[in-house]
């Protein structure tokens, strides 16, 4: 498991270049204990930028009071460890199953959740059949006043005004790999 506060602190000075962008696409292994979370900031392009890559779980850390996360979203600026005033994203969430009991004999059960601003959408069944270790692909474009998420073939639309864009990544309780991710600017 990796120190959440190198974590932390890489995040910070990478959210200080204001207006860069990723020079080339990074990987972000994202590894928590039960429990815990990790967070990375990350300069968004000048609007409208896109922001794409693989995100796939890689481990569960076995907590009886937290599920396994992976977010993403487009957000306001805020300080480490403190939620965002707005934001849009989505989260992949996923909790143990039974092996015998799934159709693929995964030993989890793979979710996806949109939301904006604190507020959850719908909850999607992503992939009852998909074994941990399956690359999930992912797109968010903002524009300035919309997130479009992409999420293999799922597809939402999501209102958010922020004027200091940012892109924040946080996972909990499991190992969740981002891999070719990259923020390029849409113009």
């Amino acid at each position: 498991m990796k120190p959440t506060f190198w974590l932390w602190a890489a995040g910070l000075m990478i959210s200080a270049l204001p207006g860069q962008t990723l020079a080339a696409p990074i990987t972000y292994d994202c590894d928590t204990a039960a429990d815990h979370f990790s967070e990375l900031v990350l300069p968004a392009a000048d609007v409208p930028f896109t922001v794409s890559g693989n995100l796939q779980l890689n481990a569960l850390a076995g907590s009886k009071k937290y599920v396994a996360l992976a977010r993403i979203q487009v957000a306001s600026p805020a300080s480490p460890g403190q939620s965002p005033d707005a934001f849009a994203g989505f989260a992949l969430s996923a909790l143990p199953a039974d092996p015998k009991k799934t159709p693929s004999g995964a030993p989890a059960i793979q979710m996806l959740s949109y939301n904006v601003n604190g507020k959850e959408d719908e909850i999607l069944p992503l992939s009852m059949t998909t074994k941990p270790g399956t690359v999930q692909p992912f797109t968010l474009s903002y524009d300035g006043s919309n997130v479009s998420v992409n999420l293999g073939t799922e597809t939402r639309s999501l209102p958010l005004k922020t004027s200091e864009p940012v892109v924040r990544i946080v996972c909990s309780t499991g190992e969740f790999l981002f891999k070719n991710l990259e923020i390029k600017s849409s113009r």
